[in-house]
């Protein structure tokens, strides 16, 4: 099995070994049956293989299950109790944490909210709007260039 030379098309053995695997144990569809069936009739190699599973299969299979001769102890887990008292605490340290939390989370006022200074803009604003906004700061004037008697005013050459 091991050692045998595949056909060139040895993905598609592949394939018709691992289905022919599956056939034996119920789990193969009826297309992938058929499909099965087809490569078995042109590939001997694979032909083969799918016997030699089938009567080893079925050799294992009719062989009766042995039992074995030595009755192992079976290991069980001990209960882990604990006292009432405990208990009782445990659950009463939990009660008063969660209480606790519900509380505190109640109790907590958000922070103020903070009035906007002048304007907020979005990206979704647009010149329209923007048109509308009232002016209340000065526009800063623009610098002018200091003009020197006798020469030709800046930005003229």
């Amino acid at each position: 099995m091991a050692g045998e030379a595949l056909s060139p098309r040895s993905g598609r053995c592949e394939r018709a070994r691992q289905w022919a695997s599956l056939r034996i144990d119920g789990e193969l569809s009826e297309l992938e049956d058929a499909l099965l069936e087809k490569h078995l009739e042109g590939c001997a190699t694979c032909s083969a293989f799918a016997a030699r599973l089938t009567s080893t299969t079925e050799a294992v299979r009719a062989v009766p299950q042995e039992r074995p001769q030595i009755d192992y102890p079976r290991f069980e887990r001990p209960a882990f109790r604990l006292p009432v008292g405990r208990r009782v605490a445990i659950v009463a340290v939990a009660a008063a944490a969660a209480l606790g939390a519900f509380v505190g989370s109640s109790l907590q006022k958000p922070a103020p909210e903070q009035a906007p200074n002048g304007p907020q803009l979005s990206f979704r604003t647009d010149q329209n709007q923007l048109r509308q906004l009232p002016h209340h700061a000065k526009q800063p004037a623009s610098p002018q260039p200091a003009h020197v008697p006798g020469q030709p005013p800046e930005g003229f050459v």
